[in-house]
């Protein structure tokens, strides 16, 4: 197609450089309250209740076994979580999460609008976050998250990359992006698509809600049952301990 060079240079710039990925509208959830972590276990596949700045991807299944959603969770402090979820299912699993919150002593929020999410990928990102004033970022353990400043604004980083490339995925309140964004850019990061994040996770094996997983598939098949907590507890861990069998 008449696009293929231009994300051909976009996917280039990851590869041997950097880009900047603008994910700002994957949607975000703020889970917060005293019972958050016992609600998240019930409702995510994985254990979730780990340690405050640890980044957590799930599966969110239903009670057939199968993908309700996917969700990569930023664990802020002990009693508030931060759920990213897919752009065309915002208000699909805020609506999932408030259903099956009965009982649990949490507040659930959508806080999509108040947040941008920069991604920088790529073998120069490192170069790039410490020229920006971020250099502890480059401190940070793989799917950790810890907060910075970058062009005097502050910012949130999580060491992981959706794209297969090292890097940083940066959340910040939407109206300092612009000065982040310029500030990564002046010190060399070039601007890329989802054509071409879409081309590198598929190309890293990486899966998406609504193409590669949805409401027919289950772990099993697409090898991810072995992320599942083995102490069961969550929705459609019974199904999907089924579907392990056949």
């Amino acid at each position: 197609p008449d696009w293929f060079e231009n994300v051909r240079a976009e996917v280039a710039a990851a590869h041997q450089s950097a880009a900047i990925f603008d994910v700002s509208p994957f949607g975000k959830i703020e889970v917060q309250g005293p019972d958050a972590s016992a609600f998240l276990l019930k409702i995510c596949a994985v254990h979730m209740d780990r340690a405050p700045g640890s980044v957590i991807y799930s599966g969110v299944l239903n009670d057939r076994g199968t993908f309700e959603s996917d969700v990569t969770a930023q664990r802020i402090a002990t009693d508030h979580y931060r759920l990213f979820v897919g752009t065309n299912a915002i208000k699909r699993d805020l609506s999932w999460l408030t259903r099956n919150s009965d009982g649990f002593d949490v507040t659930l929020a959508d806080s999509t609008e108040d947040y941008a999410v920069l991604g920088l990928m790529g073998p120069e990102a490192a170069r790039i976050i410490a020229e920006v004033g971020a250099p502890e970022l480059n401190e940070l353990g793989y799917f950790k998250v810890g907060p910075a400043h970058i062009a005097s604004k502050h910012v949130r980083a999580v060491r992981m990359s959706y794209v297969g490339e090292a890097g940083f995925e940066i959340t910040c309140k939407s109206e300092n992006a612009s000065a982040i964004y310029a500030a990564m850019s002046a010190a060399g990061a070039v601007p890329a698509g989802l054509f071409a994040q879409t081309s590198m996770r598929i190309e890293k094996g990486f899966a998406a809600m609504g193409h590669e997983l949805d409401s027919d598939i289950s772990p099993v098949q697409v090898g991810m049952a072995g992320m599942a907590k083995k102490t069961g507890g969550f929705i459609g861990a019974e199904a999907l301990a089924e579907h392990a069998k056949t």
